[in-house]
């Protein structure tokens, strides 16, 4: 994996599911990867708090908070078995006003294999999400430079760590089929973000993301590009009368 285009190394949480090959992903500048192996990620937090207190005026006084938050963060991360986990902090258009990111990957194992209409049709059909509306969900395929994934975009009402609100959020969620030898697996890549009027905005980070994922072998070179199904041959009904 790749963040601001230079390789880091993350924590990961070892009981999280993945798929038998690697992979690399740019994750987008400004983004803090989260810790989420049980064994580092409490050291990690001291550290990441160290590092904010040091540069931000006041963030000392909310360290506590800060800790209870990113540890809730990291909590859930872990019980929906994500892979790995990035967030954003920044100010937002009005004086003291902050909005945030958040990226997540996650591997899912369909014992049946991947279908790309499938999952198309499945994701338009499902049920609604906390306040969502289902007349702006979009679902579509997408086709990336690894091949066909489905792209799924909408908007709910999510919870707000350690309290009782819900925001409005907007959120964009790629399912990436993984190529030979792990082709049952699919890469569950989800970007929400609870700045609404920059949706639009954030929808082509994401697709911008997307599009960077790519699978590698145990050599750490990329796996081979699925063969293009051909196209049938035209005329592919017809009669041939007996000679």
């Amino acid at each position: 994996m790749t963040a601001a285009g230079q390789p880091v190394e993350i924590g990961v949480d070892p009981a999280a599911p993945r798929p038998p090959v690697g992979f690399r992903l740019d994750v987008p500048a400004g983004f803090t990867e989260l810790d989420l192996d049980p064994s580092t990620s409490d050291g990690w937090l001291e550290r990441f708090l160290d590092e904010r207190s040091a540069r931000v005026p006041g963030a000392a006084a909310q360290r506590a908070r800060a800790r209870q938050v990113l540890q809730a963060l990291i909590g859930r991360h872990r019980a929906a078995g994500v892979f790995l986990a990035a967030f954003f902090v920044g100010a937002g258009a009005s004086p003291g006003e902050m909005v945030g990111a958040s990226l997540t990957l996650a591997w899912r194992e369909l014992a049946g294999g991947v279908l790309i209409e499938g999952l198309r049709q499945y994701f338009a059909e499902e049920d609604p999400g906390p306040g969502e509306d289902l007349a702006a969900r979009s679902v579509e395929v997408r086709l990336l430079p690894r091949g066909e994934a489905v792209r799924v975009r909408n908007q709910q009402q999510l919870p707000v760590p350690l309290t009782s609100r819900r925001l409005p959020t907007a959120l964009v969620q790629y399912l990436v089929p993984v190529p030979e030898p792990a082709a049952t697996w699919l890469a569950v890549l989800t970007m929400s973000t609870p700045d609404i009027a920059g949706a639009d905005e954030f929808a082509a980070l994401a697709d911008r993301v997307a599009a960077s994922l790519d699978f590698l072998g145990g050599d750490g070179e990329p796996l081979p590009m699925p063969a293009p199904v051909p196209a049938p041959p035209p005329g592919t009904i017809g009669f041939v009368p007996p000679g």
